[in-house]
């Protein structure tokens, strides 16, 4: 019986590992569904952003009532203000090296590429800044508590490996990009992943990534629609 309960939850685990894997994507790509009854760039714009809350929301739900356990399976570490900001910062700078060294790297194996799909997504931005902010907030709240949040900690706990549960996340949550068409849009994220999964492992508070990954986004992408 004790067995049948074990396998109950570890069947319940890797179902839940893949539908963290298999929403986003399909939550990405649900929106070119809509490019070819003649609605707007904007509106898929807004519909695939739904759509990742509405993965989200069904994670938040197969946790509860098919897992039987909290949504975040790492307990929150709360912290005081100073100390908070501080950790912001400290996960901020290790991101911007990470990423300022991808890029030079970049550079020396001349890796370059255009995506088309991000400047759609630029152009579209630079009309509604609200869709960008929006934009921002999605993906700072969503990607955070789907990819570092849920799948994180399952892979750990599945694969009784905390290195390799770090990379295996990472390269996903870089794979979700992989609609922008170049390899710097998948690089760079799983680059990105990396250093947000470390520092969720260290502090166990992800309202620490939600914010740095939202700030991230908004300053990169006012820089570049500027």
């Amino acid at each position: 019986m004790l067995n049948n309960t074990n396998s109950s939850k570890k069947s319940a685990l890797i179902i839940g590992i893949l539908l963290s894997v298999l929403l986003p994507f399909l939550a990405i790509f649900f929106s070119l569904l809509f490019k070819k009854i003649g609605i707007s760039n904007e509106i898929q714009f807004y519909i695939s952003r739904f759509a990742i809350w509405f993965s989200l929301l069904l994670l938040f739900f197969y946790s509860l009532k098919i897992e039987k356990q909290p949504f975040l399976l790492w307990k929150e570490t709360e912290y005081s203000f100073s100390f908070f900001a501080k950790a912001l910062f400290i996960t901020f700078l290790k991101l911007f090296i990470a990423v300022f060294i991808t890029g030079v790297l970049f550079i020396l194996f001349k890796i370059t590429g255009e995506s088309a799909v991000l400047n759609k997504a630029l152009a579209l931005f630079k009309k509604s800044y609200f869709l960008l902010f929006f934009t921002c907030v999605t993906a700072g709240i969503t990607e955070e508590l789907i990819f570092r949040g849920y799948l994180l900690p399952r892979l750990e706990l599945l694969l009784k490996n905390k290195k390799l549960a770090v990379i295996i996340s990472s390269i996903i949550f870089g794979f979700l990009h992989i609609g922008y068409g170049t390899l710097i849009n998948v690089v760079g994220p799983i680059v990105i992943g990396l250093v947000f999964a470390v520092q969720y492992d260290k502090y166990r508070n992800i309202k620490i990534l939600i914010m740095c990954h939202f700030l991230w986004d908004l300053l990169l992408l006012i820089a570049k629609t500027r």
